[in-house]
């Protein structure tokens, strides 16, 4: 299937109806679907602590523990592609495909007594579930929006960090209260609820019939590697985008260290998460009149200060706090910012097969999370200044090569780009 057909659908193909109207269901349903794809997936250092400290005990490694988190990402970037085959059978059989699969991924994942049942359940059926629940709301909007497509497209992804909000002390208060394996069942059980609503909101605009006549072909393109100044996005977005998964997995491990309690922890991730998501909407209608790599750059160099000179000392939960506002207001702009750049640097024609190749290179990124762990386990007393210096180097070198791509495209570095 050619993905450019979903992501930019020609115009004869569409009902004559104005931009909006039910398209604001259709963004309610990818609210959704985000909330609960990188809800659930993002709080994996919450489980992986309560994993460490009780079940695998004595049985895994930090740095398998913290892979477990990794791969999910892995996994829903690089089956991404496999779920575009499918959409000639519509966005409702995709979005609930995928919903089925993630909710049994977390179920199966309460029965686990080893690690390898987690990288089965967790990681790979419900990465693989997720990738076709990502896929619906990627190709849903731009069917239903075109003038409105930016404040449509950035309440969707706000729901990626609400969903870490909710999700984060219900699973906390879930293991506490019922045990690692019930906590598990009942937020499948929820997010299978979820995804049934979402799929009940989700509506493809393109008729079925010209879905069934599009033809099936690689999305990936490999003449978009001859591009260089792509070739220096991808490079720069995948390594500034290494070391926001670290943090987010290993807050609740670095709570409990300096001794701050699981529920206190649990809503500073919270806090975390919540802040991404908002500053994902407020930075993107500031991105507009900036330049949109010109913001990604700020974030970068943000978030690279914030892990340097900030996460080192916060050995309480005042100066933890500031760091979860500050830095969760910088460090996930690439999930925001990555379509309108990849659009900047490539071009809208080849739009579709560059954000395809910049999705898959992206699961790259998720390596961050099992080298911090690498790194802490060489650290003398397994500390955490290693993996503080490296999430802070990782933004540092992705803001200096962006930089670099900045001056390609414009001989300048103060232009709007």
């Amino acid at each position: 299937m050619d993905v450019g057909s979903i992501v930019e659908p020609p115009t004869d193909a569409l009902d004559e109806f104005p931009e909006g109207g039910y398209g604001w269901a259709v963004v309610a349903s990818c609210f959704l679907a985000n909330f609960v794809t990188f809800g659930i997936a993002n709080i994996w250092g919450i489980f992986s602590q309560a994993f460490a400290t009780s079940i695998l005990e004595g049985k895994a490694t930090t740095i398998q523990l913290m892979t477990v988190g990794s791969l999910i990402n892995v996994c829903l970037n690089i089956f991404s592609p496999i779920s575009v085959v499918l959409v000639r059978f519509g966005l409702r059989f995709n979005y609930l495909l995928g919903g089925t699969l993630m909710s049994l991924g977390v179920i199966l994942a309460g029965f686990s007594t080893e690690v390898w049942h987690i990288f089965l359940t967790q990681s790979l059926l419900y990465g693989f579930g997720a990738s076709f629940l990502y896929m619906s709301s990627s190709s849903a909007i731009p069917q239903w929006f075109s003038k409105r497509r930016a404040t449509a497209m950035g309440i969707s992804t706000a729901g990626t960090g609400l969903g870490g909000l909710a999700i984060s002390p219900m699973a906390n208060a879930l293991i506490h209260k019922y045990g690692i394996a019930w906590a598990y069942r009942i937020i499948g059980f929820f997010c299978l609820g979820v995804c049934i609503l979402g799929a009940a909101l989700i509506k493809d605009r393109l008729p079925s019939s010209y879905r069934k006549n599009l033809p099936i072909k690689s999305p990936i393109q490999l003449s978009m590697f001859k591009i260089k100044n792509f070739n220096i996005w991808l490079v720069g977005s995948v390594v500034g985008l290494m070391g926001y998964l670290a943090p987010v997995f290993y807050f609740p491990k670095y709570a409990a260290d300096i001794g701050i309690g699981t529920t206190d922890a649990s809503n500073l991730l919270s806090i975390l998460l919540a802040m991404s998501a908002v500053s994902r909407i407020v930075l993107g209608f500031v991105a507009d009149r900036i330049g949109r790599l010109n913001m990604y750059i700020i974030t970068l160099f943000l978030s690279s200060i914030f892990s340097f000179c900030i996460w080192p000392f916060a050995k309480s939960y005042t100066i933890l706090l500031v760091f979860c506002i500050l830095w969760g207001w910088t460090s996930g702009q690439y999930y925001a910012l990555a379509a309108p750049i990849t659009a900047s640097v490539v071009g809208m024609e080849k739009l579709s097969s560059g954000l395809s190749i910049a999705y898959i290179c992206s699961s790259i990124s998720a390596m961050g999370t099992p080298i911090s762990a690498a790194i802490q386990q060489a650290t003398p007393n397994n500390g955490y200044l290693g993996i503080q210096m490296f999430d802070g180097a990782v933004y540092a070198c992705g803001a200096f090569i962006c930089l670099y791509l900045k001056y390609r495209l414009t001989n300048s570095l103060f232009k709007k780009f």
